[in-house]
């Protein structure tokens, strides 16, 4: 046993009680199959007396108990083996889903070779076609009890493997996924059998009914993997929807889809009819005098099949396809509220009038372990918006392509989805691999196109808002102001005079999704609304007005900004005392760095007086190089290094980087009735300043968000001060609230026009404006760790960009999206594994933190022994040189002697240092990697612990019960048998 595995926590009684539920629920499964079957018992006693006599006679044979262990053998290697489940995480048995219809083609032809064969190789079936009973029900009794047989099977699979899946989860699981999915190898089993019999019913050979009943089955099990063999997409699409895996699929997701269900029901039908037909071949074949019906029975065969057809096709195309009910407890396939309104507001459009939304997914065939979930989510949410979109929306999923694929060609040539390089260490090793992950959406004219889904992106909200986008006419809009933080990107020049382009934020490409989103020249006055032919206001120019670091702006721009706000236009403004993400850019009340429409520096504080806010500022003044006055810098908000949630992370341990989080509804960090609060429960922020109302404001304010215990620090010392001791001592005590983000209303502020664009009063009393004191929470760097939130072990979960997007919503008036930004899908996952996991990490961390101490140790001491080495030396320079300023008495040539040696001596100690640094961190390196390489041991140790488990414990309850069979009729044959007529 693994030592590393850590069984302490198992909370047995949880694990009962879970075992016991699934228990109960195949006890109902199973009292509902009896009572499917009790109208043979009662009106069909003939097919009752054949059924049970061929399921007795199964499980009286140890050969039956030979296929059973077998067939229990093979799910738990595809369901535990294959590496992908344990980088997945999650406890389903989504592995087994993709083996099991090839494990089916060995099981079920087993079960099905002897229904009929065997008794015409024994010449019994004279005897079962001479009973008083009709064909139908010796071929319905002998179908019966393959299924019970094959119930059977499964029963033993699934406790064994849910067992299993029991001990790695530590006790939670999502019963009814669990039990959909063998509800839906059921319903494929009983359709396989069906074909299996037919083929019984062709041959009085065992291995020829074998063979031909893994034939029968065979097309409709690789139908999913038509594209190995062929190339016309077309019919790749439509042979994959005709496959057992792809009709299994919803129960796999905890469905029960009623077109799922008429397919494989539709195969029993056929299958049971082609039996009867093949039975009652003594009646039609004819004789030597006898009329033959071949061709009658053939045409009616086909007719059946024909009619089966349809049948699926009307249900899969008719309303009932929506009837599809979500049992899993997570409910992972359950859309939100407001997806199902704008599904149906879509549905209710004329469709005349309205075109058709196409989604086109292009998902790779390798996905990295990272993006694996998000993977399912995708896949999921897509089939449930094709289902529940009518004929609104169309979606053609096209999964499992390779990087260089015909499909990914037409991915790029078509909507610029391009195979994207994604780095993944797996195993140990670092692997990049080529991954086409994009999704396309049209309606008429609108297209979006997201080239590479990431991990982090929450994924019903992303489907949504671009099917919402591309169904409406007409987008909100939103007006960036420019300004110095070149928001849609330019050109700086360094001191060295060296060019340096600055991208366009990736916050205004997200925004873009879903607004119009246009640049704004406030050295003009700003066009605030569209007039008719009339002159008379009819809409706002612009639904929400951002502006970013408004203090480097001119004075004319800031001038122009304040009018529009004092025009009732909803604004959002992002002012940092100290921005740590854009290097053209600085703080409040700092003096400018680029020249951008001149250097009138605009004056921060006629914004805040505009908005009645006080802000904290320096004691000491220093000297604005542009005016020559003095200026209180504000100060920085910090806390303490404790409240730091990701303690690997050391930069956020530094005190100026916050990590405000929800603990509880009592100390409440964030606004539980504001808009652009909701769902919100973590957010980071650096070097944030922060705000209070004015005691005598008739404004309206509420709070967003508070910094909890924190503290204040001047902005002059955070620049100038080197010492981190003395650092610490210049920071006040982390005892206050204080405010990082509010939201400002005039009593004016009810978004009404005005009759006439003159009537505009430009007074405070129509502010309606947030306002956040950290502009770095717009940067680039929080849109990559929302998309790639796994970074070194570490998982991050502050929701900055999905502030920014509640903040303008809030501000446009719409709520369609506030509620699935930050919802996630909750899946059961492998938790005793993710202690494993964690321990190791935990482990490494430590450990970590050990080498770099003693990394940084012994730096310092070969830097003191480095300086210590010359400190003689540099005295006697000293006192050299203090003789010369005081004209006494010194050897010049002793001095350049001297000196010319200490310059010499540096050099050397210099290079000594260098060669010793880089020894230092060599060794730190090469310990790091044994520290990583074993905690990468232990953990594919625990996985092999699983693994070995998993194939060992499942066997076990069937053979011991074919065992105790075995041995109990071999005692019955013994009875009555005299102990000399024994074999000895």
């Amino acid at each position: 046993m693994d030592p590393e595995v850590d069984f302490s926590q198992v909370d047995i009684n949880l694990q009962i009680a879970e075992f016991v539920y699934m228990l109960v629920v195949d006890l109902m499964f199973l009292v509902a199959l009896v009572f499917l079957m009790l109208p043979l018992g009662i009106w069909r006693q003939a097919a009752f007396a054949v059924m049970k006599r061929n399921f007795v006679g199964y499980f009286s044979n140890p050969t039956g108990y030979v296929f059973l262990c077998l067939f229990v053998l093979l799910t738990s290697f595809a369901a535990f083996w294959p590496h992908e489940f344990f980088t997945t995480n999650l406890a389903n048995f989504d592995q087994l889903n993709q083996y099991l219809p090839y494990i089916m083609l060995i099981f079920i032809p087993a079960i099905t070779m002897s229904i009929w064969a065997e008794e015409r190789r024994q010449g019994t079936d004279e005897l079962l076609l001479t009973l008083p009973a009709k064909d139908f029900d010796i071929v319905i009794g002998k179908y019966f009890a393959a299924v019970l047989v094959f119930t059977v099977s499964l029963l033993f699979s699934q406790l064994s493997n849910y067992t299993v899946l029991l001990w790695m989860t530590g006790g939670e699981l999502d019963n009814l996924l669990l039990f959909s999915t063998y509800l839906g190898y059921w319903f494929m089993g009983i359709a396989m059998i069906s074909l299996g019999m037919v083929a019984s019913f062709l041959t009085n050979n065992l291995t020829v009914g074998f063979i031909f009943g893994a034939a029968f089955n065979a097309p409709l099990a690789f139908f999913s993997d038509s594209d190995v063999i062929l190339s016309d997409g077309i019919w790749i699409q439509r042979l994959f929807d005709w496959s057992l895996l792809q009709r299994f699929e919803p129960f796999g997701r905890g469905l029960i889809s009623m077109p799922s269900i008429f397919y494989f029901l539709g195969i029993v039908v056929i299958g049971v009819y082609l039996s009867l037909i093949l039975i009652g071949r003594r009646h039609w074949l004819g004789g030597r005098d006898g009329t033959s019906l071949f061709w009658h029975f053939i045409v009616r065969a086909g007719l059946v099949v024909v009619m089966t057809i349809a049948a699926v096709l009307i249900v899969q195309h008719s309303p009932l396809n929506q009837v599809r009910v979500d049992i899993s407890d997570q409910k992972i396939n359950t859309l939100a509220p407001a997806t199902i309104a704008m599904l149906d507001r879509l549905k209710s459009e004329d469709p005349e009038s309205t075109q058709p939304i196409n989604v086109e997914a292009f998902i790779s065939n390798n996905i990295p372990p990272e993006f694996v979930r998000m993977k399912y989510d995708l896949v999921n949410l897509l089939r449930e918006f094709d289902a529940l979109g009518g004929n609104r929306v169309n979606v053609n999923l096209r999964q499992e392509i390779g990087p260089f694929s015909e499909e990914a060609n037409q991915a790029e040539k078509k909507y610029g989805i391009r195979p994207v390089t994604v780095r993944s260490e797996q195993r140990g090793a670092v692997r990049e691999e080529d991954i086409v992950l994009g999704i396309a959406f049209s309606g008429g004219i609108e297209r979006i196109v997201i080239p590479f889904m990431n991990y982090g992106v929450p994924v019903e909200y992303e489907l949504m808002r671009s099917i919402n986008t591309v169904s409406q006419s007409e987008r909100k809009k939103i007006g960036i102001v420019q300004t110095d933080i070149l928001p849609f990107g330019g050109t700086i020049v360094q001191e060295d005079e060296q060019p340096v382009a600055i991208r366009k934020l990736r916050i205004i490409e997200e925004l873009e999704k879903q607004y119009d989103v246009q640049p704004v020249d406030a050295m003009s006055p700003i066009p605030l609304f569209e007039e008719d032919e009339n002159g008379k206001p009819i809409g706002r120019r612009f639904d929400v007005l951002m502006v970013f670091q408004p203090s480097m702006t001119t004075s004319t721009e800031m001038t122009n900004i304040l009018d529009a706000m004092r025009s009732g236009q909803p604004t959002a403004i992002f002012e940092d005392p100290l921005p740590n993400q854009f290097r053209q850019v600085r703080g409040s009340m700092m003096p400018r760095l680029l020249t951008r429409n001149g250097n009138d520096p605009a004056e921060i504080q006629n914004l805040w007086n505009v908005l009645d806010l006080r802000v904290a500022r320096d004691a000491t003044p220093i000297v604005n190089p542009n005016t020559n006055q003095p200026v209180l810098l504000p100060r920085v908000a910090w806390q303490l290094p404790d409240r730091n949630p990701y303690p690997r992370n050391q930069t956020l341990s530094q005190p100026e980087h916050l990590v405000i989080q929800q603990t509880s509804q009592r100390d409440a960090r964030f606004s539980i009735t504001h808009p652009a609060t909701q769902g919100i429960d973590q957010l980071y922020f650096q070097f944030a300043g922060f705000v209070e109302p004015e005691p005598s404001s008739k404004l309206t304010f509420e709070e967003l968000v508070n910094s909890g215990q924190a503290g204040t620090v001047r902005t002059f010392d955070l620049m100038s001060e080197r010492d981190p001791t003395q650092l610490m001592e210049k920071r006040r005590q982390a005892n206050t609230l204080v405010s990082i983000a509010v939201a400002i209303k005039g009593p004016n502020a009810d978004g009404s026009l005005p009759e006439s664009t003159d009537d505009v009063e430009k007074t405070k009393n129509n502010l309606d404006v947030i306002y956040v004191a950290d502009v770095d929470t717009i940067a680039d760097s929080y849109m990559a760790t929302r998309d790639a939130p796994v970074r070194n072990g570490v998982e991050y979960r502050y929701q900055n960009v999905n502030f920014v997007l509640n903040v303008v919503d809030a501000l446009a008036g719409v709520d369609t999206y506030l509620e699935l930004r930050n919802r996630r899908v909750k899946h059961v996952t492998l938790e005793k594994l993710e202690q494993t996991y964690n321990t190791a990490m935990q482990k490494v961390s430590n450990l970590d933190q050990e080498l770099q101490k003693d990394y940084t140790t012994a730096l310092a001491a070969a830097e003191k022994s480095i300086r210590e080495s010359t400190e003689d030396l540099e005295e006697r320079i000293k006192r050299a040189l203090q003789a010369k300023t005081a004209k006494r008495k010194y050897d010049p040539r002793r001095l350049a002697a001297e000196q010319n040696l200490l310059q010499q001596r540096r050099r050397e100690q210099a290079t000594k240092f260098t060669n010793k640094r880089q020894e230092l961190e060599n060794k730190r390196q090469e310990e790091k990697r044994k520290i990583d390489l074993e905690a990468e041991q232990t953990i594919q140790e625990a996985q092999r612990y699983y693994k070995l488990a998993a194939v060992i414990i499942p066997p076990i309850p069937p053979l011991l019960v074919g065992l105790f069979v075995f041995a109990r009729g071999r005692l019955r044959e013994r009875e009555g048998i005299s102990k000399a007529r024994r074999l000895k």
